[in-house]
Parts: structure tokens; C-alpha cells; sequence
């Protein structure tokens, strides 16, 4: 009996792993499965940009404008979601929860969104002064009183901002 639920759960996990794929999600809803990779600009080569190989292998070069949602396997960013902010810029989510962190994709920016909201410039550390990165914060996590009372008695550097939004999330569950 043993030997017959072994190959089972190998199968049910290798089953499981396979359906996983990479997409896109556009602004008007659409998903088109493929490969994520990103694309590279010999004129511009900060600026980050991404295109996809979809099943038929069709490549397209993927404009912030149109997109919504890109979920990467195995690209550069590794396993990952990234967003669009003001249809301009990719970021990278960081930290998924009732708050998401976001990152600007090769860049040391900070977006937030609370409760799926918007996605909004929130940045903090790096050289952000560190009083204005806490009460940017600070207003997300009002809500929790014991959260909020933590967090005043901390500094606003980056590792502590991303430690209580961590705590706050969890403990929101």
C-alpha cells in the first residue's frame, strides 16, 4: 500500500508544479500565458522593460500602460508579482499582505498599498529623511493601536519600516 501512495503524491505534486505559468494581466483584463523575460534598451539601459513569449510564440514588448499584473517564475526578479504604477514604472511586490510593499523594479523607491488600493509612492529609507518615512508610514498602520505604539518608539530607516508593516500584516490575518 505503501509503495502505491508514494508515486501518488509525486504525481499530485508534479501535477500541482505544472500549472503553474507565468502571465500577464492587461488593464482591459486579458491574461496571456508565456515567458517573462526582460528586455534590455541599448539607448536607455536604466530603463527597465519586460516582453512575452506567449504559447503561440508570439513576442511582445510589454508597455506599463496596458499592464496590470506580470507573475515571473524564473526570470531576473525570480518568483515573483509585478505591478504597474501610473502607467509608467514596474515594481516588484516585496511584501504581500492587508499592506503590499512595493519596490521600483532595479531602483530603491517604495510604493504601498492598503487593502488593494491604488498603489501609491510611499518611499522611505535609502536617503529619505527618516522622521518623514515614518509618518508616511505611520498613517498606514493607524488602525492598530499596539502596532502604532511599537512603531513610534522605532526609527523610520527602511529595515524598521519593513519589519512593523511584516508584524502588522501578520498579526491582521
Amino acid at each position: 500500500m505503501k509503495a502505491i501512495i508514494l508515486p501518488f503524491f509525486l504525481f499530485l505534486i508534479t501535477l500541482c508544479i505544472a500549472q503553474e505559468k507565468e502571465y500577464v494581466v492587461t488593464k482591459d483584463g486579458d491574461t496571456i500565458y508565456g515567458k517573462i523575460t526582460r528586455a534590455s534598451s541599448f539607448l536607455n539601459p536604466s530603463k527597465v522593460r519586460f516582453k512575452i513569449k506567449d504559447t503561440n510564440g508570439n513576442k511582445k514588448l510589454l508597455n506599463p500602460k496596458e499592464v496590470e499584473t506580470i507573475k515571473s517564475l524564473k526570470g531576473v526578479d525570480g518568483q515573483c508579482i509585478i505591478k504597474t504604477v501610473y502607467g509608467k514604472w514596474f515594481v516588484k511586490m516585496i511584501i504581500d499582505g492587508k499592506i503590499k510593499v512595493y519596490q521600483l523594479i532595479d531602483g530603491v523607491i517604495f510604493y504601498t498599498s492598503k487593502d488593494n488600493s491604488e498603489i501609491r509612492l510611499t518611499d522611505f529609507g535609502g536617503f529619505n529623511n527618516k522622521k518623514e518615512s515614518h509618518s508616511r508610514i505611520r498613517l498606514l498602520l493607524n488602525d492598530n493601536s499596539d502596532i502604532l505604539k511599537e512603531f513610534d518608539l522605532l526609527d523610520g530607516t527602511q529595515k524598521n519600516i519593513l519589519y512593523i508593516i511584516e508584524k502588522y500584516n501578520t498579526l491582521e490575518k
